[in-house]
């Protein structure tokens, strides 16, 4: 129903607000229902590769309105999308989840080693990704190259994304038993028959493309009939749409106790923008006539990812969550709104 009434909002030019709200709605309603096909599917599939199938589809939002956002030349909003996101997951996403599920069942405890694992590479990609945008905002030297800075760490982000994923799948399945995870939504016999779920992924991810066109054609004049940033959009607003198909899976998990599936999604979706969806960006926005585009983030969005991820790390640190933790994440993550609002 949402996707017929932004395709009606758009096709009779109406105003770029209503147009932008309208294909909001249908792009968070269409992601939700991704996340939902694709838990589905993950309850299928052993321990190890459900919190990384989570991540690659729950990106492919960001993507394909990252694409058509640079299309319309909207780089600021695409960049603040990246950096977003990786807050939306790590901050809000993992807050909730831990909020929700600690509230219920008390203290939730996560695999050490995998945390001690994820934490080491959180922190590593972080640093690669912030590194190149705290020499150009010091004025170095490097502040003159900074096309060839990008196209450097994206390469180097792509080559640690692709040697890495099969290790981290590996790994994790290693440490389970094997067996198939139950889907979040209830044990085998509500499971939805295979083909369904592959084809309401599949309709879910094309009717996503359209609407992601549509917001993004009216994204640029309803920010300024708005008032809006473009940062904050990018930031908050996009990033957070993108990652529904994520955050629900997530909290749902963490409600059944599993912390430990409900971390993976976030941290290896939080993991695979950096090292995917950033670099991805980087190659795809010459052909769309974005030669604009860099991985070289605005000062305050550096301390924003370098705070988040060290705050990660202390939290998970010791395999052990709770509520509390998990309101301190969703309040820095509001604080941090409140910050980009009025920046």
């Amino acid at each position: 129903m949402c996707g017929p009434l932004a395709g009606w909002a758009h096709f009779r030019q109406m105003s770029a607000p209503v147009q932008f709200v309208s294909a909001l709605t249908a792009v968070a309603f269409a992601a939700a229902t991704m996340g939902r096909a694709v838990d589905q599917i993950a309850g299928r599939l052993s321990p190890g590769a459900v919190g990384t199938l989570e991540a690659l589809t729950g990106n492919l939002p960001e993507l394909i309105i990252g694409t058509f956002a640079l299309r319309q030349g909207l780089v600021p909003v695409v960049q603040a999308t990246i950096a977003g996101s990786v807050l939306n997951l790590l901050l809000f996403s993992n807050g909730l989840a831990f909020l929700t599920g600690g509230l219920r069942h008390g203290s939730l405890l996560l695999d050490s080693e995998r945390a001690q694992n994820t934490c080491v590479m959180l922190v590593l990609m972080v640093t690669t990704l912030v590194a190149p945008a705290v020499a150009v905002n010091l004025h170095t030297p490097a502040a003159s190259h900074t096309h060839a800075i990008s196209y450097v760490c994206a390469a180097v982000l792509l080559c640690v994304f692709v040697v890495s994923l099969p290790s981290r799948i590996r790994g994790d399945a290693d440490d389970g038993d094997g067996s198939p995870r139950q889907a979040v939504t209830g044990d085998a016999s509500e499971r939805w028959p295979l083909g369904v779920a592959t084809g309401l992924l599949a309709l879910s991810g094309l009717l996503l493309a359209f609407e992601a066109d549509w917001l993004t054609s009216a994204l640029g004049p309803a920010i300024d009939a708005l008032h809006i940033n473009a940062g904050f959009t990018g930031l908050f607003i996009i990033a957070t749409v993108g990652n529904l198909s994520q955050i629900g899976p997530s909290v749902q998990f963490a409600w059944r106790r599993d912390a430990d599936t409900a971390s993976a999604i976030n941290l290896e979706g939080a993991l695979q923008v950096a090292l995917m969806l950033g670099p991805l960006f980087v190659l795809i926005a010459p052909l769309t006539g974005a030669a604009g585009f860099t991985l070289l983030f605005p000062p305050l969005q550096i301390v924003a990812l370098i705070t988040a991820a060290l705050l990660v790390v202390f939290v998970i640190l010791d395999g052990e969550v709770n509520h509390l933790e998990g309101l301190m994440l969703t309040g820095l993550y509001a604080v941090l709104g409140s910050l980009f609002w009025w920046s």
